[in-house]
């Protein structure tokens, strides 16, 4: 980064090179595992989410371990979070809380990220914008931004090409066009979070034990199956039962969360081909267990 752009503050770096104001705390360290909250802001659902999946990839790139966005969304729906993804409120998280309840070292939040656009005869603009902070338990922003990414045209800025600024005004506002924005916003701001050597998270990959399958008779006349496997405390499991169905989601047991079960009903006396379990953990890695039968 340009010396020439940057404030050195006591424990912070406060910058605003290449368009990005941001700042970084240089007295503590950045984290190994981030997870990445729901975004909240004006801006479309669809957007926000695009957004989110974006940060999450580079801050990847980026050497953080950072949990797969549906395992957060999980954890965060089951303690009562995330009721509704589209009205996710950041003010009422308390980031210890989550910390713990992920596992994670700090959590990014996106807030105020909006779409802003006009269109006025031949002149058009569009930007998509939004505050991002790296929040660790003790609420400290390890790392902010607040940042636009905007396309601006028109016949005055294009020099008389008048034929590309009509399709221009014609592609303004379609999901390409924004979507293009968000990619640049985000690799805008991500490109201000400082590197770190890639390593894997401290948590031990995901494991499993013997697969059982029990039979019990329903009133209807079918058949439930039920599938049951000890697996590692908050592995995300599901059941290939086959031919009856594929990725059957499996809950621990309230008084065994070391236990997970899945239900599946059939027809009466039908036999399953065989059952597979697939243990899956925060940050994707696997562990695929067979038997049952």
């Amino acid at each position: 980064m340009n010396g020439r752009c940057m404030l050195p503050v006591t424990g912070l770096v406060v910058a605003a090179c290449g368009g990005v104001s941001h700042s970084v705390r240089t007295d503590l360290p950045m984290p190994v595992t981030v997870a990445v909250l729901p975004f909240a802001g004006p801006a479309a659902g669809e957007l926000r989410a695009s957004a989110r999946q974006l940060v999450h990839s580079r801050l990847q790139a980026r050497g953080y371990a950072a949990p797969e966005l549906a395992h957060v969304d999980r954890v965060l729906s089951e303690r009562g979070w995330l009721a509704d993804p589209d009205r996710f409120d950041a003010a009422r998280i308390e980031p210890a809380a989550v910390i713990g309840a992920l596992g994670v070292d700090a959590v990014v939040f996106g807030t105020d990220v909006d779409l802003s656009s006009f269109n006025v005869v031949l002149l058009r603009r569009q930007a998509v914008g939004g505050r991002f902070a790296l929040v660790d338990a003790q609420r400290r922003e390890l790392w902010q931004a607040d940042h636009a990414a905007g396309s601006f045209g028109g016949f005055l800025l294009t020099s008389g090409q008048v034929f590309t600024e009509l399709r221009a005004q014609g592609e303004h506002g379609t999901p390409m066009a924004t979507l293009a924005l968000v990619d640049e916003l985000v690799a805008d701001v991500v490109g201000t979070v400082p590197e770190r050597p890639r390593q894997e998270p401290s948590a031990a990959p995901p494991t499993l034990g013997a697969v059982t399958l029990a039979r019990s008779a329903n009133a209807d006349g079918s058949d439930r199956l039920v599938v049951e496997v000890l697996a590692t405390a908050g592995a995300d499991c599901r059941c290939d039962v086959p031919p009856f169905a594929l990725g059957v989601p499996m809950v621990a047991l309230p008084d065994a969360p070391e236990r997970q079960r899945g239900c599946l009903d059939v027809a009466r006396g039908a036999v399953p081909d065989t059952v597979v379990v697939v243990a899956r953990d925060a940050f994707g890695r696997t562990a695929r267990a067979e038997g049952g039968r």
